[in-house]
């Protein structure tokens, strides 16, 4: 009933049995019930005061998890049933167990549940005993007739109980009695037998005189001290005995953790309890349980489980003084206690040398009740043998550990360690002996010739004897040796003379470090001194040599032109990949992409005359599609094993005006700003091939913003599929064809090489054809992550830039400072604001180096729900904005607006007053 106190089913079950008592009350005034002797009012309160001290002088006995007590008030109800009607017993007995409930403190619900119980046991047994007897007086039928009214009030007792107990705990009433059976006989059926004698005594005490109804607290207080006197005489005997048993328990083996067990089941058995824990502290700082509960079913119910301690048993452990403590107690761990199952407990600190090593405990006693301090004295002498001798058994386990940790260092050191005793003989001889000299222990152990046999000598060849070291201590430091296999090598060695307990000298200690790789690392480390500085010369030559053959891109009016170039081998910057940009006398621009077969210098070496070749014939005048074949007549006379893929564009910057060729080159790309690809079919054959040339030429008319990509087979080869390559290439180039050329160039690689299954050197070139006649001018600013005041820096500085070229700058410094909002929460080092002025394009873009957000593309296309902060900003941004493109990757994210602009734009020295950063392309 206790687990749930104010359970609606309980409440309503209680008020079923005040209701029935009323009942009890009804029938016997309706049917004029007397009592078999006369009422003797001056009794009546003698009674009540009987029926109180019956519920106190309780004797408890404690069965398993269960505790009950054997109280008389039954026996001090049979006088009272023997002489008063129903209407007088019911209210007698409510009004004694209110006040028995008041000064026992019981929670209210209890309190209840007991008046409501006792009263309802009281009127049936009253009515019963009103029914049954006929003649007034005492009689054989009379006291026959209280023995079947005390049984009535006991089996409504225990059936009450029993239901509510059912109805608490949400069981069956088989399952309740199955529980209670260990306490059926000696509780339930042991109770009623002495309630029946006890009862019939005082019926015949207070026929023969009412004043003997004055003497029944006497009778109950004697049979109270007598069982407190006996249980506590046989606990304490039993504790006693324990204890002794308890700590032999643990003391006996060599090491106090092996007698764990024996020692919790001495404990269990003399405490009489469900189960005891020891907890101990761990070297880390922890506690550890060695928990052992008997009254388990298996073959672990005799062996202790160790576990981590739990919270409680680590409350336990921080108690400074034995204590009992019961669960529904004020004690701060009661309800931790009755949460884990257990009805009390008794704890007693384990301390050593005013160090706590934990904590002793033993957890529900059952058996008869014996004195809490009495208990509390002998847990504490049994903590204090116990707290001994595990400080005894941590001192030998570390002397142990010591030793295994000395052996360990001395075996696994790569020094060697031996020990010789006063005539020379080796004593010990340690695996790195073993290594260095070739000799093992077995074959030198009690020997006095070891260092003959391993011609032990000086640097300048004079032989060494460790044999009279006792006579001269001072030996040779740096010795050498040669070993079983014929092999010379240098020791250092150190010596010391060990003591024995009487201070005689009589072992020496040489500790020998082999040097000889000391000398073998010095004379490596200059060769890789030397080697580094040769690689790091080779290294400047290379990286002087791609700088070389990387031409600067021209300044033309309406051209953008980027290439991204990765190498295949990280530790040579060039290759076989590389490319070539030349004004012509024409005015065309002539670039050509060149993949020689090879890597390294050699093949870079081979592509530089390649690119070379092609731009003299260019500036020759040879006809575009003659510049493959005329390539290979120039090269094969002078290597005729040099093989080449070509691609050659002519471009015209005022019209637009595209041709190219190709020889056996993977197809040029030209890519549209709205994302269309298309390849360019100029094919032929590669130079040194059999069918050398190309097959046509295509031409074609660029667009403003329109862009020609050429590239080496690396990107397309990454994944060994050709095909799947192209598609992937040219699905990539539509993903981005926004971005600038530079970016372009980097993306189509990066992306390409990103999980690639080969790696081959790879080269993007880009040409973009861009409005002549209009200057790129671009303004950046940079912010710190989390700098909220560098934005706003950064606004008042794109406001002032946009101002000066008589443009309205509400919008962009809105557009602007929402997505440096969010950038700098996003950012790890740095944002960038980036504002471009294209045409009658403004464009804005803001880039951040953070994680990345793979959804942040789907926000702020609708307007959010008016409780939502999540993507206001960018729908603010979107509406604002003629077209917004999103790029976030795990190395960050680039948001980039396009506003319109109508406005004519400043000069260069108005641009530069303004405090921006020009960017011209």
């Amino acid at each position: 009933m206790t687990s749930a106190p104010y359970d609606p089913l309980v409440l309503r079950y209680v008020a079923g049995l005040a209701a029935a008592t009323l009942v009890t009350v009804a029938l016997g005034i309706f049917l004029h019930l007397d009592p078999p002797a006369d009422e003797t009012w001056l009794t009546l309160p003698f009674l009540a005061v009987g029926v109180v001290a019956a519920e106190h002088l309780r004797i408890r006995f404690r069965r398993g998890a269960d505790v009950s007590a054997l109280t008389l008030v039954e026996a001090v109800l049979a006088p009272l049933l023997f002489t008063f009607p129903p209407q007088v017993v019911v209210p007698t007995v409510a009004v004694a167990e209110v006040l028995t409930a008041i000064l026992r403190r019981t929670a209210w619900i209890k309190a209840a549940f007991n008046v409501a119980m006792w009263s309802l046991a009281a009127g049936v047994g009253s009515v019963a005993l009103g029914l049954l007897v006929a003649e007034p007086g005492v009689s054989l039928e009379s006291l026959r007739a209280l023995v079947i009214a005390l049984t009535c009030v006991a089996v409504v007792n225990n059936t009450a109980f029993t239901i509510v107990l059912a109805i608490s705990g949400r069981q069956s009433l088989r399952s309740v009695l199955r529980g209670l059976a260990p306490i059926v006989v000696p509780g339930w059926l042991g109770g009623w037998v002495v309630n029946l004698l006890m009862g019939i005594l005082f019926v015949l005490a207070v026929s023969g005189h009412p004043i003997a109804v004055a003497l029944f607290p006497v009778p109950l207080a004697l049979l109270h001290l007598a069982y407190r006197g006996y249980a506590s005489a046989r606990a304490d005997r039993l504790r006693l005995t324990g204890l002794r048993s308890a700590a032999k328990a643990l003391s006996e083996p060599l090491h106090p953790l092996d007698g764990i067990d024996d020692y919790l089941r001495e404990v269990v058995n003399s405490f009489e309890c469900r189960a005891a824990a020891l907890v101990l502290m761990t070297d880390s700082g922890g506690y550890e349980t060695h928990h052992l509960a008997p009254a388990a079913t298996g073959p672990e119910a005799q062996r202790s489980r160790v576990r981590s301690a739990t919270h409680l048993e680590r409350a336990l452990a921080g108690q400074r003084e034995p204590v009992r403590i019961r669960a529904r107690r004020s004690h701060t761990l009661a309800a931790p206690l009755e949460e884990a199952g257990w009805r009390d407990c008794l704890c007693a600190p384990l301390v050593d040398d005013h160090r706590r090593l934990g904590t002793v405990v033993v957890y529900d006693q059952t058996g008869l009740e014996g004195s809490t301090a009495a208990d509390l004295a002998v847990l504490e002498a049994l903590a204090r043998e116990t707290a001994h001798t595990i400080a005894r058994g941590r001192l030998f386990e570390s002397v142990l550990e010591e030793r295994r940790k000395l052996g360990q260092i001395v075996s696994a050191t790569s020094d060697g360690i031996f020990t010789l005793d006063d005539d020379g003989a080796v004593l010990s001889w340690n695996t790195a002996c073993e290594q260095i000299t070739g000799l093992e222990s077995a074959d030198v152990l009690g020997r006095d010739d070891t260092m003959q046999r391993l011609r032990a000598r000086t640097l300048a060849g004079s032989p060494i004897d460790f044999g009279g070291w006792a006579a001269d201590p001072a030996l040779t430091h740096d010795i050498v040796i040669t070993t079983a296999t014929s092999g010379d090598r240098r020791l250092s060695c150190s010596t010391s003379a060990a003591a024995d307990v009487h201070g005689r000298c009589d072992t020496l200690v040489v500790v020998a470090r082999d040097i000889t790789p000391v000398e073998q690392y010095e004379e490596l480390r200059g060769q890789l001194n030397r080697l580094t500085e040769t690689q790091a010369a080779q290294r400047l030559v290379v990286d002087h040599l791609q700088r070389a053959v990387a031409p600067e891109p021209p300044e033309l009016d309406g051209v953008e032109l980027a290439v991204t170039y990765v190498a295949s081998d990280p530790s040579s910057p060039t290759g076989g990949d590389l490319y070539d940009w030349h004004v012509l006398p024409s005015g065309e621009l002539h670039v050509a992409v060149v993949d020689v077969l090879g890597h390294g210098v050699a093949a870079t070496k081979a592509a530089l005359t390649v690119v070379h070749t092609l731009r003299f014939i260019a500036v020759e005048g040879t006809r575009l599609e003659s510049v493959v074949t005329r390539a290979d007549q120039l090269l094969s006379a002078q290597d005729t094993d040099l093989v080449a893929t070509v691609v050659v564009a002519r471009y015209q910057p005022r019209t637009g005006m595209l041709r190219v060729v190709a020889g056996g080159h993977p197809p040029a790309l030209v890519v549209n700003r709205d994302g269309t690809v298309t390849q360019l079919a100029a094919s032929g054959g590669a130079i040194g091939w059999p069918a050398v040339g190309s097959d046509n030429v295509v031409s074609l008319t660029l667009a403003e913003n329109e862009s020609l990509v050429l590239y080496t087979d690396g990107l397309i080869e990454a994944r060994k599929n050709i095909l799947e390559g192209m598609d992937s290439l040219t699905r990539h180039a539509a993903e981005i064809a926004y971005l600038p050329a530079a970016q372009l160039a980097d993306e189509l690689v990066d992306r390409a090489l990103s999980g690639a299954d080969r790696r081959d050197d790879s080269l993007a070139l880009v040409l973009r054809r861009t409005p002549a006649s209009v200057r790129v001018q671009t303004g950046r600013w940079r912010v710190e992550p989390g700098d909220h005041a560098g934005i706003t820096t950064a606004r008042h500085g794109l406001e002032a830039w946009l101002l000066e070229r008589g443009a309205d700058s509400d919008d962009p410094t809105l557009v602007a400072a929402e997505l440096l909002a969010n950038a700098v929460v996003a950012a790890r080092r740095s944002v960038e604001l980036t504002v471009t002025v294209d045409g009658e394009r403004l464009v804005v873009q803001v880039a951040d180096d953070g994680c990345g957000d793979a959804s942040l593309d789907t926000r702020g296309r609708a307007l959010p729900d008016l409780d939502s902060e999540d993507g206001r900003g960018l729908f603010l941004v979107r509406a604002l904005s003629d077209e917004v493109t999103i790029k976030s990757t795990s190395r960050g994210t680039v948001i980039r607006c396009v506003l319109g602009w109508s406005e004519a734009l400043a000069g260069p020295a108005e641009a530069a007053a303004s405090g921006w950063l020009p960017a011209q392309r």
